[in-house]
């Protein structure tokens, strides 16, 4: 565990280095480097016994790409605005974007690494696509709904998964990020009232309703607790030999999860 986290920490900081720009830290939020990509793609490109020196070269372009487009739907996803400082803070995330974007083709053309792009590329391409649907509300299915939320967060890892011949790690990948992404959308949600993916799940169940009611509001909350208990079982369910640091933090996703479940699971 301690040299899979070394690494972690490593590859963290080397990425970290590539987003220090002290005009942008001055006037937009620090971009936060999400641990659990670099230590899913870290599992994924050990297990498929790649060298350390070409791991960097997958993961921090992968890293990159991936806060790019994040960044970017920071303005997507927020509302319009009308004063001047918000006005450059929003045309300053954009730049920021597209500064992170940059750089990460920056980086693979200096390797001449241009079957790398060509992987990637293919992974933005369905990316942007399943965001095209989701921004313009084209969903009509719960189901459908969830598959684009998956592939949105999942489709850079899964070509990485694709290219290295893991299938199964690709379905890892995918249950894995979904997972992560309810839980933060169930906490918004909670918290907040509202969030984009109970948005959009209203829009498909409420399509009348523009105030929603505490029994409407209880059973998004009941369809997306489904969903999260399915991405559970399948996890649960995958026969992948995981290191120590990747075992933990599964403990950790899907929490309370019943011990029983996955006794029943490896016994079916």
């Amino acid at each position: 565990m301690k040299t899979i986290m070394k690494k972690m920490v490593m590859l963290k900081e080397q990425i970290e280095r590539f987003l220090h720009h002290p005009y942008l830290l001055q006037h937009i939020s620090t971009r936060q480097v999400d641990e659990d990509r670099i230590l899913l793609s870290l599992s994924i490109l050990e297990d498929a016994r790649i060298s350390s020196e070409e791991v960097e070269h997958y993961i921090i372009p992968m890293m990159l790409v991936q806060i790019a487009l994040d960044t970017h739907d920071e303005v997507t996803n927020s509302l319009p605005c009308c004063e001047n400082d918000e006005l450059k803070t929003r045309q300053l995330v954009v730049l920021a974007g597209d500064l992170y974007s940059g750089l990460y083709y920056d980086y693979l053309a200096k390797l001449n690494q241009i079957p790398i792009i060509r992987l990637f590329a293919e992974a933005i391409k369905e990316i942007n696509e399943h965001k095209l649907r989701l921004y313009q509300r084209d969903i009509e299915r719960i189901e459908t709904l969830f598959h684009s939320v998956g592939v949105i967060e999942s489709s850079l890892i899964c070509k990485l998964s694709e290219h290295c011949s893991s299938p199964l790690w690709s379905k890892f990948a995918y249950y894995y990020l979904l997972l992560k992404r309810l839980h933060n959308e169930k906490e918004k949600f909670m918290n907040l009232g509202s969030s984009t993916i109970f948005e959009q799940m209203a829009t498909i169940l409420f399509q009348k309703t523009k105030i929603m009611t505490k029994e409407q509001k209880h059973y998004l909350l009941h369809i997306c607790n489904r969903y999260i208990d399915h991405c559970k079982k399948e996890l649960l369910n995958m026969k992948l030999d995981l290191n120590d640091l990747l075992q933990t933090r599964i403990s950790e996703l899907i929490g309370n999860f019943s011990v029983i479940a996955k006794k029943t699971v490896e016994e079916g």
